[in-house]
């Protein structure tokens, strides 16, 4: 059974960033707007779910003065990652939308592993995590590329892969820096609600500055729109808390691997079909090779 919820919290990260897109244009905002709704939507589910299971909602006084101060950036590292999510997701469809940041979160994760950032423990570079690397980055070079007419639409998408590319590393940092913090304070319930928390807090600033209020909000609850435009928040949520749940049964690198697996499978059928919105693209013979080869890739990096 945890091998299942590992495979279903990856499929729910396409659905989640299909969700953020179709609320960022019912709310007719920029991308920080529809990011702090889903933000505060998925600080509530947290909320909720820590007031059942009992957790305290204060943290020690001596974590802010004895504790380094990256420990309170895993909430501004989400941020920037389900932004961008939502920001590239037009231009790159959803399987490129979740490679790239997977291709971020390898690379960041082999320089956290090798040199223990983030309190992180040390597990150093290996010849065959090298070879998993490149088995990898032939995966996704296979997924990525396509023969396309004109080499300007290649141009055209480098910097939304870039961008999607950083956001990986973000991403992949925002875990060890919650996982620490779940350790100091004894839940990674409360670690998960506070890295919310933080990152409503910097878009509601920012959010409400770039959209000179918030009246826009009312926008979701306007008649025509379908209720789930709301629910990206609280899938994200979900995500954090299957994966905080298995990851202690399993191990860390098989959840990684499931929750992989699921959203690559989730991206495909998303691009196939044109679900919630994303545009129907045509998946050929080798962006499905792809795949698997990528997956052999991130099963080498994550288990040897």
């Amino acid at each position: 059974m945890p091998y299942l919820f590992g495979i279903i919290a990856g499929l729910v990260l396409p659905v989640q960033t299909s969700i953020n897109t179709k609320l960022k244009n019912t709310l007719r905002g920029g991308p920080f707007f529809a990011s702090m709704v889903s933000f505060v939507i998925g600080t509530l589910s947290l909320l909720i779910v820590n007031l059942i299971e009992g957790n305290s909602l204060l943290v020690p006084v001596n974590t802010f003065t004895t504790e380094p101060v990256w420990i309170w950036f895993g909430g501004a590292l989400g941020v920037v990652g389900l932004t961008a999510n939502i920001i590239i997701f037009p231009y790159l469809g959803a399987v490129q939308t979740v490679v790239m940041p997977i291709l971020g979160q390898i690379l960041m994760g082999m320089l956290i592993d090798n040199f223990g950032l983030f309190a992180a423990p040390v597990h150093h570079f290996t010849l065959l995590r090298l070879l998993g690397i490149i088995i990898l980055l032939a995966g996704i070079f296979m997924i990525v590329i396509k023969r396309e007419p004109a080499a300007s639409s290649h141009k055209s998408k480098l910097p939304w892969q870039l961008i999607g590319l950083v956001a990986g590393m973000f991403q992949a940092s925002q875990a060890p820096i919650n996982g620490h913090l779940g350790i100091l304070i004894g839940s990674p319930t409360h670690a998960a609600l506070i890295s919310f928390f933080v990152g409503a807090v910097i878009l509601l600033i920012i959010g409400g500055i770039s959209e000179h209020g918030y009246q826009k909000v009312k926008n979701a609850f306007s008649h025509g729109h379908p209720w789930w435009v709301l629910s990206g928040g609280a899938l994200g949520a979900i995500y954090v808390l299957a994966n905080a749940d298995i990851s202690p049964i399993i191990g860390a690198g098989t959840a990684v691997i499931l929750a992989l697996l699921g959203n690559l499978f989730g991206s495909v059928i998303f691009d196939k079909y044109g679900i919630m919105g994303a545009s129907k693209k045509h998946i050929t013979i080798v962006q499905y090779l792809g795949i698997v080869v990528m997956f052999l890739g991130v099963v080498i990096v994550k288990l040897f």
